[in-house]
């Protein structure tokens, strides 16, 4: 555990802190020969990264062997060795000279399939996000209109109710009544109302009788005074 950690500290002190800070004194004195050192030494340690983690996950169980981490990193990054620059051009120059044919067609073709795949993944997710919202629109235009469609059945039985009587406790007289009046009567123990029977009197025969008067002449009534 304690050679892990200290193999991660040196690897970032001395494999990439002070290479970038030597390429950056590279860059301002614009020294052709420091920008070939420097880019051969980060063409080396990207290399380095790739293969080490892959080993991290078969090989750390080795005995030494972030010991041997260090010691790489060292020999490559530091001026004194220099290993980076001997690297390169031993054997990265040369392999990477006789397959860059090969190379660029492997990333021409994987740009190409990346980028249509890239395409129909986006043309599928546009689709399927444009068909989510068609369908949220119609679930939510059913439930709005279902709600209207409760609302308005509870209003019509609330009216219906109200016009069906007078109110609870309450009965409407019935009968035969000229004049068109309604008796109502509640009783004392807070009973439901009770019809009252028409209790208007009427006289047919002086009404009858008051109605042939009224049809006579003034001289006819004078006589019969």
């Amino acid at each position: 555990m304690v050679a892990a950690i200290f193999s991660r500290l040196t690897i970032l002190a001395v494999g990439i802190l002070y290479p970038a800070y030597a390429s950056f004194k590279a860059v301002r004195a614009k020294s052709h020969r420091d920008y070939t050192k420097w880019m051969m030494y980060w063409i080396v340690f990207a290399l380095f990264q790739a293969t080490e983690t892959f080993t991290d996950i078969f090989l750390s169980w080795l005995p030494l062997y972030y010991e041997v981490k260090i010691l790489i990193v060292l020999w490559l990054a530091l001026p004194i060795t220099e290993g980076s620059k001997q690297l390169y051009r031993v054997v990265i120059h040369p392999f990477l000279l006789k397959h860059e044919d090969q190379i660029d067609d492997y990333l021409s073709k994987a740009g190409q399939s990346g980028l249509q795949a890239l395409r129909k993944v986006s043309k599928e997710g546009i689709n399927r996000a444009a068909a989510t919202v068609v369908t949220s629109a119609i679930k939510g235009q059913a439930v709005i209109t279902e709600a209207l469609l409760k609302s308005q059945n509870t209003s019509n039985s609330t009216d219906g109710s109200s016009a069906s009587g007078a109110g609870p406790g309450m009965q409407v007289a019935s009968g035969g009544n000229p004049n068109g009046q309604v008796y109502l009567r509640h009783s004392e123990m807070m009973e439901p109302f009770e019809v009252i029977e028409e209790e208007t009197s009427v006289d047919l025969e002086n009404h009858g009788a008051a109605a042939m008067d009224y049809q006579q002449t003034p001289e006819e009534l004078k006589k019969k005074s």
